[in-house]
């Protein structure tokens, strides 16, 4: 059984479990195939918004959507095509089949992704069974194509809204970052061939990787959307600064992105593969990986000696700096957090 570790902050500031969702993404396969294999395995009911995105419904771990992941597919502007057309008739066999066939053809080029609802920590070990059945389907992971830059995405809730947290977050995130992108061994794809999780600028790291970095929320999400008005990061803060403040986020949002967003009290975690296929990779290992940012932001000394560690790192000569920094992380983290 794989095991998931325990964050140190395990209940919010209303002293309740904080819950996690997770967003599954691969290949090769309809989204109503999908739905009706997890619904076998699982339970519950298929509510089909339309051949491109279902709902498995009451399932053994709450609600599950599986989409097409495309624009293009979850757009209605066909469906407005066909009424132009002949408003008279009942387009609803026609655009059921047509729909259906795309998303057929579809599923070799755009992902198909499984959203669960937020999940308990104890139903964390339940994805299992999500990526055994995904396994036995035969469906497409990250490591099958150089076109395959499918990702899992974590969506830990916050134990709060205060900036004191979200500083901690940031600044643990972005000091172990490329150590996580080593330990995780991020596809190439992924990384240099798209723009899914570009790296935070150096100018937003030397900002806030210093102690003195203590504003309050207006400020602390002004910087942020100085240097990142994008979601495209490893860690995107968009939902969660959203819902601290939509309308100071939306300022320096543009109309693509902020029909994208959509506020949420929880962390984007966009880094990790998703390998489906692969005998070695396991949720778990992506989850424990996050793992060392939730300790490292519940403990400002450490995170605080960290920090120091950084700073001397920019100013000491290296022939491979970022190889020296990646070994500094995985000492530093080895020595003071035991998994």
């Amino acid at each position: 059984m794989n095991r998931f570790l325990k964050p140190a902050d395990f209940l919010n500031s209303s002293n309740e479990p904080r819950r996690a969702g997770f967003e599954i993404e691969f290949g090769n396969i309809s989204a109503r195939d999908t739905a009706k294999a997890l619904q076998k395995k699982m339970g519950g009911e298929i509510n089909e918004i339309s051949p491109f995105k279902m709902i498995l419904e009451k399932s053994s771990i709450g609600n599950i959507k599986i989409e097409r992941d495309a624009d293009i597919l979850l757009s209605a502007k066909h469906r407005t095509f066909f009424e132009k057309i002949n408003p008279e008739i009942n387009h609803s066999s026609i655009l059921k089949e047509i729909e259906g066939g795309i998303d057929k053809l579809s599923s070799f080029i755009v992902p198909c992704e499984i959203v669960t609802d937020p999940l308990l920590f104890e139903d964390f070990i339940k994805l299992d069974e999500i990526v055994a059945l995904l396994t036995e389907l035969n469906v497409q992971g990250t490591q099958d194509s150089i076109l395959n830059a499918y990702g899992l995405h974590i969506n830990p809730s916050t134990p709060d809204l205060t900036s004191k947290t979200m500083i901690s977050y940031i600044q643990a995130f972005l000091l172990i970052e490329e150590w996580l992108i080593e330990k995780s061994d991020i596809d190439p794809t992924r990384r240099y061939l798209t723009n899914f999780i570009d790296p935070f600028p150096q100018d937003y790291c030397d900002i806030t990787l210093n102690s003195d970095y203590t504003p309050e929320n207006e400020q602390l999400i002004a910087d942020y959307m100085q240097y990142n008005p994008t979601r495209n990061r490893a860690l995107d803060f968009l939902p969660v600064l959203c819902e601290i403040d939509k309308d100071l986020v939306f300022e320096k949002l543009n109309p693509v992105e902020k029909n994208l967003v959509h506020s949420r009290p929880a962390f984007h975690y966009r880094l990790p593969n998703c390998k489906i296929g692969d005998s070695d990779w396991k949720i778990a290992d992506e989850w424990n990986r996050w793992w060392f940012v939730e300790m490292l932001a519940s403990d400002d000394n450490l995170r605080m000696e960290l920090i120091k560690k950084w700073q001397l790192s920019r100013i000491t000569f290296s022939d491979n700096p970022l190889k020296v920094w990646i070994e500094t992380v995985d000492n530093f983290l080895s020595d003071n957090f035991r998994s």
